[in-house]
């Protein structure tokens, strides 16, 4: 234990002095980002009455820099209360912090919360930026402290990542369960992919893992973007039965408007609603869950993305059956983008 304080003693005491030695001069970025809209969510069924209300959707602190060539840092702070009932966390609303080392050319490591490696391109969005959903998206637990290894090729079109977090399922402190994931970004010029490999801890020993191929093509003006997600346990024998499958068409009329569709689906076959051990607890068995919708997206300043205005249309398959109109306006305040001096 003596030689465990003194390497801490040691390394606070000179970590500093190595970090700030390098040549790089330190550069911060500051900015706000928030969203307004308003939704009214019409019944498809007589007995039901019409919805609306203005809302603020997300305000967001993000913060990120260099404090040199070796080390950097991303932070998002989301401006909500936001705790889970059995287990409160100083970072609950924070969604991320973490610092990264970069090794080399093409090795670097990052340690603190960070975004679960999951693959797929609509789970690999910002929140602000997404109207409509998968039930998977919309119940998944996101961020989570821990550590990550990743290799980048010399060109910077591919990443590969390991990493090691808290699960997203704990509910506890010092509950000692874990995910494991693999992540693949690729860059083929015209097609993208964000494939993982998941095997994460539902309970101690108890073991979900999911298979995410996140697929985007890019045409001239148009993506396309198409997610398959296969879930499932160790003890299950009838592999695809719990998945998600979602499909995006955006096409861009010019660099100020676009278009885009959206439908997916979710479902949840592998087990009984009845068992007793539930393994996916966000799309959870019985689930046969379809969502279709359509939007339109503005961008009023030259040569900036700053300023967004949105409409979208949306529905889908449940039981009380609504259609849901939203418009809104997203916008980044630039608070802050200079050289520290020292």
């Amino acid at each position: 234990m003596k030689r465990v304080i003194t390497a801490i003693v040691f390394a606070l005491l000179f970590l500093p002095q190595v970090v700030l030695s390098q040549d790089t001069v330190p550069t911060v970025r500051l900015k706000f980002d928030t969203r307004f809209d308003f939704t009214a969510k019409v019944p498809m069924q007589d007995s039901l009455s019409t919805l609306s209300s203005f809302d603020g959707k997300y305000l967001n602190i993000i913060l990120d820099g260099e404090i040199n060539d070796k080390f950097s840092y991303n932070y998002r702070q989301r401006m909500i209360l936001d705790s889970k009932p059995t287990y409160q966390s100083f970072f609950n609303a924070t969604d991320y912090l973490y610092l990264t080392y970069k090794i080399n050319r093409n090795f670097s490591v990052a340690g603190g919360k960070q975004i679960v490696a999951i693959g797929g391109f609509e789970y690999d969005e910002a929140p602000i930026d997404i109207y409509f959903w998968s039930n998977f998206w919309n119940n998944v637990t996101c961020y989570q402290i821990g550590g990550s290894l990743n290799y980048k090729t010399s060109d910077d079109k591919h990443t590969i990542g390991f990493q090691i977090v808290n699960s997203p399922f704990t509910t506890e402190s010092l509950q000692g369960i874990y995910a494991y994931n693999l992540i693949w970004h690729g860059n083929f010029d015209g097609f993208n992919t964000i494939y993982s490999l998941n095997r994460i801890e539902v309970e101690k020993a108890e073991y979900i893992n999911y298979i995410t191929l996140g697929n985007k093509f890019s045409i001239n003006k148009l993506s396309v973007e198409v997610d398959l997600m296969d879930r499932f346990s160790d003890n299950q024998t009838n592999l695809f039965s719990d998945y998600s499958i979602i499909g995006k068409f955006k096409y861009s009329l010019n660099n100020k408007l676009s278009l885009h569709v959206k439908a997916g689906y979710d479902q949840n076959k592998s087990q009984e609603p009845t068992d007793l051990f539930i393994y996916d607890r966000y799309v959870i068995p019985g689930t046969e869950h379809a969502f279709y919708g359509a939007g339109v997206e503005y961008y009023p300043i030259n040569d900036s993305r700053d300023l967004r205005i949105h409409a979208v249309w949306t529905s889908n398959n449940n039981t009380l059956q609504y259609q849901t109109f939203n418009i809104g306006v997203r916008w980044q305040m630039n608070i802050s983008k200079k050289k520290v001096t020292q």
